[in-house]
């Protein structure tokens, strides 16, 4: 017990700069979406911009580590913060579709950034003996903050100014905490992948569950917002409807987690899928539906569509050893991100063809062929008895990096002892010699 208060006391300040930043960034998100519809921008061109920051967030993943081991922890985080800053005011004073998806792009690799920091700071904050219960608060923070920030899009008029400003300021002020925090900086930031096609060997269901989660909720959460608004929704509505779908989608993980050990994983994840498509297919038809009855459709397709990544992560990593589990899920959850990048893309294209249902008609079409291939895997290999499953573990899979993974308690914490803390407090000459650097 101790190890934990002293874990999270730790920790807090870095929990707190993720949950500002969090909540700029999915205020960011959201914002930009309403503010093309309100712009006239076309839908696919609406697409194409949202998917610019999920390449962006890929790329920095895989480039951003470098930076933080040759320049420092702070001084890559006040270099990336200031960045994601500019970048969101910019928006507001040059309304231009190439301008902005360059923009998304910077914002997307700013991020990374921001949150590789972040996660590698609390991943070496954290003793082996707490680091699940340290991954379900960082979980929760995520997934809060997230929905928190669909609210804020109410508060301020999103064609203005000013909205772009309280972005810029969140994302700034996730430095305070950070910065004034005398957890000692982690090392190496770096995380080491595993090839594709040994994860497509080791879990080829797993791969197209984190590629088919990357479509399906990298297309929702670009394209839902343009979709309510099209739909007939105020922006308040738009800052509700998301925010049930963010919502459930957390809450959903402890049941369906808990299923997903007590059957075979494939099971749940096919009834998960299944229960993903018919959701939506009703969605695309709900246009007259009232409010309150739509907000509960979009609550229960939110709750399964995001239990999907956890879903096929837990499956993929039942068939890994100990040691395999970091790097596999690095590269599942770089496929995650591979989909984010697609499905945004491919979901604007159908709308643009079929109106706005179309999206719900997008996702509907990808959960169906994901139901087929589970099918087809359910057939082809024998399913993992259930005392070699491992224990579910819920995971965040947006504004994370590969970082975050190595906080998953099936990851194995070779070279370290149970119950020793990878933190210490810096003393004053070791924090100005730091300082100084």
């Amino acid at each position: 017990m101790s190890d934990l208060r002293q874990v999270f006391a730790a920790i807090l300040p870095l929990l707190v700069s993720l949950g500002i930043l969090v909540l700029g960034n999915g205020l960011f998100s959201t914002l930009l979406a309403v503010r093309m519809g309100a712009e006239s921008f076309p839908v696919d061109r609406i697409g194409i911009i949202m998917a610019a920051y999920s390449v962006g967030f890929v790329l920095g993943t895989l480039r951003c580590p470098r930076v933080v081991e040759r320049v420092g922890h702070i001084r890559a985080f006040a270099a990336f913060a200031a960045l994601a800053a500019i970048s969101a005011l910019v928006h507001a004073i040059v309304v231009d579709q190439i301008v902005w998806l360059l923009l998304r792009v910077v914002a997307g690799f700013c991020l990374a950034g921001l949150f590789t920091i972040t996660e590698s700071w609390i991943n070496a904050s954290s003793s082996n003996t707490v680091r699940g219960r340290v991954l379900s608060v960082y979980m929760t923070v995520n997934y809060l903050s997230l929905g928190a920030s669909q609210s804020l899009i109410t508060v301020i008029d999103p064609n203005g100014f000013e909205i772009f400003s309280l972005v810029a300021i969140l994302v700034a002020l996730s430095l305070v905490p950070l910065a004034l925090s005398r957890v000692q900086s982690p090392g190496t930031v770096g995380t080491n992948r595993l090839r594709v096609i040994e994860i497509v060997r080791i879990s080829p269901l797993g791969v197209a569950g984190c590629i088919g989660a990357g479509l399906i909720n990298g297309a929702f959460g670009s394209m839902g917002p343009v979709y309510v608004q099209a739909r007939g929704g105020t922006v308040e509505d738009v800052g509700l409807f998301m925010m049930v779908a963010i919502l459930s989608g957390f809450l959903m993980q402890f049941p369906m987690g808990r299923l997903s050990d007590r059957f075979d994983r494939r099971t749940v994840f096919l009834a998960a899928i299944a229960g993903v498509s018919a959701a939506a297919v009703a969605l695309a038809f709900a246009d007259n539906v009232p409010n309150l009855a739509f907000a509960a459709m979009l609550g229960l397709y939110g709750g399964l569509a995001y239990s999907i990544y956890p879903i096929a992560l837990a499956h993929a990593n039942d068939f890994m050893s100990s040691d395999e589990v970091v790097p596999a899920s690095a590269g599942l959850l770089l496929m995650f991100g591979v989909g984010s990048v697609v499905g945004p893309v491919l979901a604007s294209q159908v709308m643009g063809v079929l109106g706005f249902n179309g999206l719900f008609f997008y996702i509907g079409s990808i959960a169906g062929v994901l139901v087929l291939f589970t099918l087809y895997r359910m057939t082809a290999r024998q399913a993992k008895p259930l005392e070699e499953q491992g224990a579910f573990v819920p995971m965040p899979q947006t504004a994370t990096t590969p970082i975050a993974l190595e906080l998953n308690p099936r990851a194995e914490a070779a070279g370290q002892e149970a119950d020793q803390l990878a933190f210490d407090f810096d003393p004053p000459d070791r924090m100005q010699a730091q300082a100084a650097e």
